[in-house]
């Protein structure tokens, strides 16, 4: 294996994985043109941020935790005002100014820890989003740019990974309207192997009374997490709201399944072979995976035996094999003894 390439491939690697953890520490809120911005939306910056790794939407993490203005000057790395494409309500393009901020990965973590609070990483499946909408215009797939910008804005916010079907033939093939208004997520199976994706979510959205001033919109959800199901019925007067809690009780499920405590004790060493592996990138691809868990503290090469692998992670053992399972980069092929797991590279 050329070690230059390696080199390079495995750096592209982590310069990609770094990236992406990035934005889960990265908040964004709207402000006013010509504006001066305060500690004030900094900390509503905050605030995204740190409901974005817990999981815990339903409170100000803010204001439990009694942070202010002075905290600020350990945690900000940097803030800067972007210009962001939105859509209307009447589904007309725009642009919203945001304040963007960056705030310290370690500090953020030491802050989390601190706390005795979950933090949710980078463990993040993507969600695959069926949605169907009945209103005056009929029943049919969830296609207007107004819903479908508000879905991104959303996801964005939560830091969920949101896929949305192409609604192409195969895709037609396979789901019907009525398989998302009935909730029957078994029936979107192989379109989540199709889309790579980890979670499978079903929105029913109805226009339920329109000569109601305001109009009453009911929302129906479920999800499927590593094969719990679950749901959410509520109503409302617009549908931003409907989607905002909507996805908000799907990133609190995914939280409380992969968010890490730190706890006391000793971390353990592993042995984790992965077999499989035939050139340079995929070596790259999965040793900088490992490295980017959640629960791993520390990872070593120990050998190499034709296509097999061997490494020695030093983790805290929280359900350590659903984490590298978790993606489908690699499949569990066995269980040894003595903190020995055994894995192949799934393509």
């Amino acid at each position: 294996m050329p070690r230059r390439l390696l080199f390079l491939a495995f750096s592209w690697l982590l310069l990609c994985t770094s990236a992406a953890a990035a934005e889960l520490y990265t908040g964004e809120v709207p402000v006013e043109p010509d504006s001066r911005t305060s500690a004030s939306e900094q900390l509503d910056a905050l605030d995204q941020v740190l409901g974005r790794l817990t999981g815990r939407f339903d409170t100000s993490l803010v204001a439990e935790l009694g942070l202010g203005a002075g905290d600020l000057g350990s945690l900000v790395l940097s803030q800067q005002l972007v210009r962001r494409d939105t859509v209307s309500e009447e589904g007309e393009p725009e642009e919203s100014l945001r304040l963007q901020v960056d705030f310290d990965e370690p500090s953020i973590n030491d802050l989390l820890d601190a706390n005795d609070l979950p933090r949710w990483g980078r463990e993040r499946p993507a969600v695959l989003l069926w949605a169907v909408i009945e209103d005056e215009a009929g029943t049919r797939f969830v296609e207007a740019p107004r819903l479908e910008y508000l879905i991104r804005n959303q996801a964005r916010r939560l830091g969920l990974d949101v896929v949305r079907p192409l609604g192409d033939v195969l895709d037609l093939t396979e789901i019907s309207l009525q398989d998302v208004r009935g909730g029957f997520l078994g029936s979107a199976a192989a379109s989540a192997r199709r889309y790579g994706a980890g979670v499978i979510a079903m929105l029913d959205l109805r226009l339920e009374d329109a000569e109601a001033d305001p109009p009453l919109w009911t929302a129906r959800w479920r999800w499927r997490v590593e094969g719990q199901d679950s749901g959410l019925d509520h109503s409302g007067e617009v549908p931003e709201a409907l989607l905002r809690d909507g996805l908000e009780r799907v990133a609190a499920s995914l939280a409380a399944r992969y968010a890490v405590v730190d706890v006391d004790g000793e971390p353990g060493r592993w042995r984790v072979s992965v077999h499989g592996i035939v050139d340079e990138v995929q070596y790259a691809e999965v040793l900088g995976y490992i490295a980017n868990l959640s629960v791993v503290e520390d990872v070593r090469v120990m050998g190499a035996n034709r296509r097999r692998i061997d490494f020695e992670l030093i983790s805290g053992g929280q359900d350590l094999e659903t984490f590298l399972a978790l993606g489908g980069l690699l499949e569990l092929e066995r269980r040894g003894a003595d903190r020995q797991l055994h894995f192949r590279l799934a393509r």
